[in-house]
């Protein structure tokens, strides 16, 4: 931009401002002539002046009294005379001055005063020959910038810095690299502004010792590293203390912490540093032998991460585990940035599940005899295989599971043969009672007890869901799952199923019926009609109730809206069937897989709940026909028994229905009262036995072990949207008298079916700057008031705080990828300390 057009511009902006302008020229140099300048401005509607030192009496009136709505350059051939030497002083002041050397044009163009850029152009001339540079420092400077402001933005276009932030800039520095000869950011500082003046910035901001020999960009990195290690390390490691000291180390371990939330790009160079940097500082070396409790919260470096897995698996292995405190500490850890690198967050998901199948294997010991067996599975004892079988999930799928494959041999072995052959033996003597002793509701009262009611006193229309195998302790999974729904309420009660527990007669049992029979064909009959495929139990269905449908699940959601209003119109009662971990398991080629099928199973299930909330459906039941029990370890011969002989309609390899049966040893034969099948005798194997005849060994079910004989009911009801919890700061006197800074929080409310967690992120701010670290914390507690607080320990950044200034604690609730603020807590700055 040429000295004319900058003059056209200023007296543009003086019109708009003041509506005429008045603008003084001193121009030492004489380069104009009032004829050139009435040329150049002819477009301007400004009058042209010359100023001398004889006419200023002459002009004052023009300007004032003649021409008081006129617009003037008034151009002097001659350097600015000093104030009271100036007899149109009272003009200039409230008019504007025009200064035509370069300096003073850029000094325009980047709304910084004269006074300020000046010295700097002469210290760093060289930036300042390329207009692409200086039109991009003028986007990077605030108004009325200062001079660190101006050093700032130089660096930030120097290093590509998207702000001139001292960090943005550190960052885009070390982004290119750690070898001053190879990093053209650093280069181009060099060439253009001053290596020594950017480390006294450097410095100045990470509070970092001036000696020559660290003004490296590798020993910048480790000092910063080391100030994020050591923020949360509870351990002192004096050699690397001594060689990277800074007085504002919580600087230093913000600026990693905003590194560490940057692009891919970005964080993977970071990584790369991490990694390198780690095994210089030999960590292991330190850290191998310290307390757990001293590294647990540092996030900086993956070796933490590998420490405290080595030491959870051999404190599990050696039944050494504080159970409750490694809970807490891996799902601390789970929402880490390491922890969140795919490789460590399946080995942490995997010790999860140990560690919580480890706590529950006191369930077992504390098991009571006296109780009614499948009571006590419902209660608690479910938890073992839930945690049994999330474990062994994770497991299969770990890269390297070596690390962990003899603590999956340990829990596994305990798992079947000390778990399973204790409730084993429990349900054999079950079995052998002459009366049914069990309180929990029958399958097959289902209908009768549950959905007929409703039929009869309401005009909701009721959707039924049967999932194939999907046994309690899934179910209690999805019920938990779906509780976490902003607009629905679940609950799960337990279900006893028919015995033998097989696909047949749990589907029959669940449909309106007297009686059930079964006859040669394996087809199962429900008071004389079939019960096998969509089309039979549909009609069973509209007998008792003639508003009634039955279809597969899948085929339901596969439906574009209009399809599926059209199929349910006028239904009160609407059955889907559903089959994923059934269709895997009874497969020899796929029961290995079974435990990803249940996966699936739970995942397509909460799908079609939210589908049919969308579709207004209000009530929902989930159940099942039958569960299952999956062994992974080789079934050994003590457990296979001879396979029944006689009139043989149905069976697998836990039972066998027909007339004239043989009873081998290791089976029973049901008493009456014990299956709703008429006529017919039904033998099943006991405990964990299996018949020699074809099918799947891992997988099994027909039997009466509580896995397989105890399914999920599950009441889902649309409800009006629940809330988020909403949390305060439990804090009489919000002060703050040191960098670190304890806050109590207090969650008001237990999460229930009308209050969801919420998850709040939670830093320190004054005006728009952050001067803390940034917290992410899920408020999910239940309980009484007194156990719903939590406590949160923020970093603030070291600097000058005054005596009495406030800051504010910032709240943001994150939901569904989006982030509103909750609220906003002041707090008052009294850093006492600094007084001595």
């Amino acid at each position: 931009m040429d000295i004319l057009e900058t003059l056209r511009e200023r007296i543009r902006e003086e019109k708009e401002k003041k509506t005429r302008a008045i603008v003084f020229w001193y121009d030492a140099t004489g380069q104009e002539s009032v004829e050139s300048l009435q040329e150049a401005l002819a477009d301007e509607n400004v009058i042209v002046r010359e100023l001398t030192n004889t006419n200023f009496f002459k002009l004052k009136i023009e300007i004032e009294i003649d021409k008081p709505n006129e617009s003037f350059v008034l151009y002097a051939p001659f350097a600015r005379p000093r104030d009271e030497e100036n007899y149109l002083l009272d003009i200039l002041l409230y008019s504007t001055e025009f200064k035509a050397d370069q300096i003073a044009v850029w000094a325009e163009q980047l709304s910084v005063k004269d006074i300020v850029l000046r010295p700097i152009v002469e210290r760093y001339r060289q930036f300042f020959n390329r207009k692409e540079r200086i039109q991009k420092l003028k986007r990077l400077l605030p108004l009325n910038a200062k001079d660190t402001d101006v050093e700032y933005g130089i660096l930030a276009v120097l290093t590509g810095a998207p702000i001139a932030n001292i960090s943005a800039i550190t960052r885009y520095l070390l982004m290119d690299g750690l070898d001053e000869q190879n990093n053209e950011a650093y280069k181009r500082v060099a060439k253009y502004f001053s290596i020594e003046r950017m480390w006294e910035l450097l410095e100045q901001h990470f509070g970092l010792e001036t000696r020559p020999a660290n003004r490296t960009l590798r020993h910048l990195m480790e000092t910063l590293l080391y100030a994020h290690f050591a923020r949360d390390a509870e351990i002192n490691i004096e050699k690397l203390q001594t060689k990277y000291p800074s007085i504002r180390s919580n600087i230093c371990a913000l600026f990693i912490d905003d590194w560490m939330r940057g692009s891919a790009e970005e964080t993977e160079r970071l990584e790369s540093y991490i990694r390198e940097i780690e095994s210089q500082f030999e960590l292991r070396y330190y850290l191998q032998n310290v307390s757990v409790q001293n590294i647990e919260k540092v996030i900086t470096f993956p070796l933490i991460d590998a420490l405290l897995i080595e030491k959870v698996i051999d404190e599990l292995q050696h039944k050494t585990s504080d159970l409750e405190a490694w809970q807490e500490r891996i799902s601390f850890r789970l929402t880490t940035y390491w922890g969140k690198k795919e490789r460590i967050q399946a080995l942490y998901r995997v010790l999860y599940e140990a560690v919580r199948l480890t706590e529950y294997k006191t369930y077992l010991k504390q098991y009571d005899s006296t109780i009614d067996l499948y009571n006590q599975y419902v209660h608690c004892l479910h938890y073992i295989d839930q945690a049994y079988r999330r474990f062994m999930q994770a497991y299969t799928k770990l890269e390297q599971r070596e690390m962990i494959e003899s603590l999956a041999k340990a829990l596994t072995n305990w798992y079947e043969n000390v778990y399973l052959t204790k409730l084993a033996q429990e349900t054999n003597y079950y079995l052998e009672k002459e009366e049914q002793i069990t309180k929990i509701p029958l399958q097959r009262s289902f209908f009768p007890q549950v959905v007929q009611p409703i039929l009869e006193k309401e005009t909701t229309r009721v959707f039924v869901i049967i999932s194939d195998a999907l046994r309690y302790e899934i179910g209690y999974e999805l019920c938990e799952r779906l509780n976490q729904r902003i607009n629905g309420e679940a609950s799960v009660s337990p279900l006893y199923a028919s015995l033998p527990t097989y696909t047949q007669l749990g589907m029959a049992s669940l449909l309106p019926h007297r009686t059930l029979t079964i006859d040669e064909k394996k087809i199962v009959y429900a008071d004389g009609e079939p019960t096998n495929g969509l089309a039979n139990r549909t009609k069973i269905l509209q007998k008792a109730h003639p508003d009634s449908v039955a279809y597969r699940l899948d085929e339901f959601m596969d439906w574009s809206r209009t399809e599926a209003e059209e199929n349910f119109k006028g239904k009160r009662l609407v059955y889907l069937y559903h089959d994923v971990i059934d269709a895997t398991g009874d497969s020899r080629k796929s029961e290995r897989d079974t435990y990803e099928a249940v996966e699936k199973a739970v995942y397509s299930l909460e799908l079609a709940v939210d589908r049919l909330s969308r579709l207004q459906a209000k009530r929902i039941f989930i159940t099942a026909d039958h569960g299952f029990l999956f062994q992974h370890l080789k079934v050994e011969a003590d457990v296979k028994v001879e396979t029944v002989r006689g009139t043989v309609f149905d069976g697998n390899r836990r039972f066998a229905i027909g007339h004239s049966l043989t009873v081998p040893d290791g089976a029973v034969k049901l008493k009456s009262w014990q299956t709703p099948l008429q006529n017919v005798d039904v033998v099943i194997a006991k405990g964990l036995n299996r018949f020699m005849t074809g099918g799947g060994l891992q997988f099994i079910h027909g039997g009466a072990m509580p896995q397989e004989l105890i399914i999920p009911l599950i009441d889902y009801r649309r409800t009006e949207q629940a809330k988020p919890v909403d949390v305060s700061v439990a804090m009489l006197d919000k002060v703050i008298t040191n960098y670190r800074v304890p806050v109590q929080f207090y969650q008001e409310q237990s999460v229930s079916s009308d209050y969801l967690p919420r998850q709040l992120k939670m830093a320190f701010y004054q005006g728009n700057e952050r001067i803390s670290n940034e917290v992410i914390l899920t408020f999910n507690l239940t309980g009484e008031n007194h156990e719903r607080t939590e406590q949160v320990v923020f970093t603030l950044a070291e600097r000058y705080y005054p005596m009495g200034e406030t800051c504010t604690l910032k709240m943001e609730t994150i939901q569904d990828k989006k982030i509103d603020l909750y609220k906003e807590e002041i707090f008052t700055i009294r850093m006492y300390e600094a007084l001595y």
